[in-house]
């Protein structure tokens, strides 16, 4: 099974991290670092049962369960609040970012503190700004004020929700819809809207679902801590 390195979350997480990829061959052994502390993730289709019972006997633990989730975009659509982000807004979004997470798979596993969980999602949001993450960002800006945003990724006629939040103080106001519209209005030659929330989060998945968003997809991740 193939092992990738990942230089960002090892600075963060203060030890060598390398993604998982399970191996279509049923029965593959499962080989794993050696010699050193290290963090390791996989992410598999719920109905490979045999290779999470393998990852399992190897000492990973299941920590998140993803839904994934997808729906056509309606064309033009309404946006009262929502905006390109600019460079002024990057502390705001980092704010809110390290503030808005508890059901990310790092805030869910116990083996990783809050504040490391938090920082996570600072950075995942800033390392748009340094052009490092991301195709795009939008945000909802209220009274002057940048209240939430949305970060994507594009792939063809696809936009992905990469990250979304919004600021405590701001919710039940419809930022993140508005956002969405937004996207599905400004971003040209998209088709599919994609976006994915983990089943612990119950807000997310009633207001996915309320907004037409269809289940495509669910996968198991699963951690390692050598």
């Amino acid at each position: 099974m193939a092992l990738r390195p990942d230089d960002w979350l090892s600075g963060l997480l203060g030890k060598s991290v390398w993604h998982l990829t399970p191996s279509a061959e049923p029965g593959r052994a499962i080989e794993l670092p050696d010699g050193e502390p290290c963090f390791v993730d996989a992410r598999l289709p719920v109905s490979r049962t045999e290779v999470s019972r393998r990852l399992e006997d190897k000492g990973f633990r299941l920590v998140d369960t993803g839904m994934n989730f997808e729906r056509p975009v309606w064309g033009a659509a309404n946006s009262r609040f929502s905006r390109a982000a600019k460079p002024k807004d990057r502390a705001a979004v980092e704010s809110i970012a390290e503030r808005s997470f508890s059901f990310s798979r790092f805030h869910l596993d116990p083996m990783v503190t809050t504040n490391t969980a938090n920082e996570i999602k600072r950075q995942w949001a800033g390392n748009w700004f340094e052009g490092k993450r991301g195709d795009g960002m939008i945000v909802a800006e209220v009274d002057g004020v940048t209240a939430g945003f949305l970060q994507y990724l594009r792939s063809g006629d696809v936009l992905t929700i990469d990250l979304v939040a919004v600021d405590n103080r701001y919710r039940g106001r419809g930022l993140a819809r508005d956002m969405i519209a937004w996207s599905e209005s400004m971003v040209p030659g998209i088709a599919i809207l994609r976006v994915g929330t983990q089943l612990a989060n119950a807000a997310s998945l009633r207001s996915y679902m309320g907004d037409n968003f269809r289940l495509i997809a669910s996968n198991y991740v699963f951690h390692y801590h050598g």
